[in-house]
């Protein structure tokens, strides 16, 4: 049966728009479910440890116990409207945490009460950062042997560089979270086991609480008065304190100018604290109204333009998801001005292509709720967009606009896949196109030399859920290789050289003589193209065809045939003759010079290195240190917390391949690991000879 269409029409002030963020097994999920239930969106509350959460929609989000892909919902508290998103925490899908930030106002950044910050914590860290995202913090599983409340929160400080200022702190007896104090009001917080948590209650201290808990709401006033404005930081001078809606209000404006971070804790498994987290993203997060404009530039003219979050300025969105689905492939936008219509013309300038909107709905997992429109504010999404993708801004022809779009890492493993049928070549063509427009992180190209379809991602477990999508979701079955190494190549040093092309092409004489010199540039991600050569030497029109026959042998048609990387290619001279220059001249002479140019300055072969943490009981120390040393890993730290020993240190990810069973083999599957991308760095001699250069 439809669900009956609404059209969204609130104050803004009461929208937010926030993401739950964190380490893979934090419990964000757990506490995602949590809210479903609480705010009445779900009547049952769905459990990740029996695969039955409402988020983790995925059969295989059920069957691993983990989120793979972003989910949204919305849900309402306190006469607020609440957009949340659900992002994975493992490092493999980390894109879908990106994109999820870059259109978000807010976070709750959840942490383990035992192991505080961990790997995968600090890199979401710093999207939120990159993103200007203000955030709360969740210190979950107090309910856990060896959790640390105030342990975890100077691992906040010191790991993250963060300002945690805590304004709920735990009652534990043991394992057992009794009541969590609220600092902001000095009330004492309590849960009904008997209705799941649902029912809670606030009353006065215990009088064994009643000092400390005074110094710590004491701290909390002075570390967060010196960020009030001029009214409230008044009464603090005059009175030593704040009552508790001015030091919300502190809170409020503190958080939103970045100072510091609000921590909270609790036990969602156990039902405790979930409550007080929807306050504090009541209370704390921003609106979409404390964003006030969005910048942007004029396809046109390239010059800023500016839109306010108001529904009577043109229509700016931004796609920053998509995703394949049998019943109609979604466009996930973000309304930064104006309104989205459906059955409304939209322009894609990136494109330059105009779509339709054929639906409007707002999502809860994978259910759909039918709009008739989105506001400035809101996030949902749209069915019946053909050339849009993740990334690309969504205007009106009369007011275009671009924002600026997302960056994502490049993939480090790679394997050839092919059907198990030939009859199923062309729907695996189709699918993996699909998934590699919805996946920024995914990408597929045919290998030149061996004819194979190589597919390339961010882990071994990334290609293993895509591979398991093509057989679940769009029915092909295919035969996969070997895991393969995304290797990069650059070159030792600086040379020039230069190629001059001259040819008789169809009676018509072509000639273009191009000069190109290579330097080594360490950082750069992809290459970098210079141009020297004088407008009165290289005709205006010819410089592209030059600066694309150079970039273009540089994505591996030179050395041993791996994309460079760290290079900058520059364009030093560049000369033709009278009606003798081409496009297809210059584009060849430029490709000849820079290869010539790049081989003389000396290929270096260049492997992907990661960054990892591994978590280790003390007994098996030895063990896990000496096979990281067998893996080539340098090592740069050991912590040791509550018998738990952390090891943080970077490996090449060709070490790598299959190292969760070997670790569950050393430690009797007590042990845990993570890892990103941290950069490319040259392979050792000793494995350099493998490289046909």
């Amino acid at each position: 049966m439809a669900k009956k269409k609404t059209t969204v029409r609130r104050d803004v002030e009461h929208i937010r728009n926030i993401g739950i963020i964190a380490h893979i097994d934090a419990g964000k999920t757990t506490v995602t479910e949590r809210i479903l239930f609480y705010t009445g969106k779900e009547h049952k509350m769905g459990e990740v440890h029996e695969g039955v959460a409402r988020m983790d929609w995925m059969a295989q989000e059920q069957e691993r116990g983990i989120t793979i892909t972003s989910a949204c919902t919305t849900l309402g508290w306190r006469d607020h409207q609440i957009n949340l998103i659900d992002t994975p925490g493992h490092v493999d899908f980390t894109a879908e945490v990106e994109r999820s930030l870059r259109v978000l106002d807010g976070a709750v950044v959840v942490f383990d009460g035992v192991a505080g910050v961990e790997a995968q914590s600090e890199t979401v860290w710093r999207q939120a950062t990159r993103h200007g995202v203000p955030r709360i913090c969740f210190v979950n599983k107090m309910d856990r042997m060896g959790a640390g409340f105030f342990r975890s929160v100077e691992s906040i400080r010191k790991r993250l560089g963060a300002n945690p200022v805590v304004v709920s702190a735990p009652h534990m007896d043991g394992q057992d979270v009794l009541g969590i104090v609220d600092l902001v009001t000095l009330e004492y917080v309590t849960w009904d086991e008997v209705s799941l948590g649902k029912e809670y209650a606030r009353g006065a201290l215990p009088e064994d609480l009643v000092d400390v808990a005074g110094a710590a709401r004491a701290e909390l006033v002075e570390q967060v008065a010196e960020h009030a404005d001029d009214e409230i930081l008044g009464r603090y001078f005059d009175d030593g304190d704040l009552s508790a809606d001015d030091l919300r209000a502190a809170l409020r404006s503190g958080t939103l100018a970045m100072h510091f971070q609000p921590v909270l804790c609790g036990a969602a498994l156990k039902n405790k604290g979930v409550q007080m987290v929807l306050d504090a993203v009541v209370d704390y997060l921003p609106s979409p109204h404390d964003v006030t404009a969005v910048h942007g530039i004029d396809p046109g003219t390239g010059k800023e333009v500016v839109r306010q979050l108001d529904a009577s300025e043109p229509l700016t969105a931004l796609a920053f998801k998509t995703h394949a689905d049998s019943h109609g492939d979604l466009t996930y936008v973000r309304v930064y001005s104006g309104v989205l219509r459906v059955k409304d013309q939209v322009y894609n300038p990136a494109r330059d292509r105009v779509e339709r909107v054929g639906q409007l709905v707002q999502m809860h997992a994978d259910d759909r709720i039918p709009l008739e429109e989105a506001v400035a504010g809101d996030i949902a999404a749209v069915i019946g967009l053909r050339f849009t993708t993740t990334g690309d801004t969504l205007c009106t022809k009369r007011a275009p606009i671009i924002l600026e779009s997302m960056k994502f890492a490049d993939p480090v493993i790679a394997l050839a896949i092919e059907p198990r049928s030939s009859a199923d070549r062309d729907s695996l063509e189709t699918a993996l196109a699909r998934l590699s427009r919805d996946d920024p992180t995914f990408t597929t190209h045919v290998d030149e030399d061996t004819g194979q379809t190589i597919i390339s991602g961010m882990g071994e477990l990334h290609l293993e859920v895509l591979v398991r999508r093509l057989d679940e979701e769009f029915r092909v079955a295919v035969l996969t290789g070997k895991p393969r190494v995304a290797y990069r190549q650059t070159v030792a040093g600086t040379a020039e050289a230069e190629h001059v092309f001259e040819r008789i092409v169809g009676e018509k004489a072509q000639y273009a003589r191009v000069k190109i010199r290579v330097d080594h540039v360490q950082g750069l991600a992809k290459p970098q193209f210079v141009n020297f050569a004088r407008p009165d030497t290289l005709p205006k029109r010819f410089a592209p065809n030059v600066e694309s026959g150079a970039l273009s042998s540089a994505e591996g048609g030179v050395g041993v045939g791996y994309p460079a990387v760290q290079l900058r290619i520059t364009c030093i001279e560049a000369q033709t003759r009278d009606n003798e220059g081409t496009e297809a001249a210059f584009e060849a002479a430029a490709a000849r010079a820079f290869q010539d140019a790049f081989e003389a300055a000396g290929c270096v072969v260049l492997e992907p290195v990661m960054k990892f943490e591994v978590q280790t009981p003390e007994q098996y120390m030895g063990d896990v240190l000496g096979d990281l040393n067998r893996r080539r890993a340098v090592i740069q730290e050991l912590l040791e917390e509550e018998g738990t020993r952390c090891i943080h240190g970077t490996v090449p990810i060709s070490e790598m391949f299959g190292y969760s069973t070997a670790l569950r083999s050393q430690s009797q599957g007590r042990a845990s690991y993570s890892m990103e991308p941290h950069s490319y760095e040259p392979v050792p001699p000793e494995r350099a000879a493998q490289f046909a250069f």
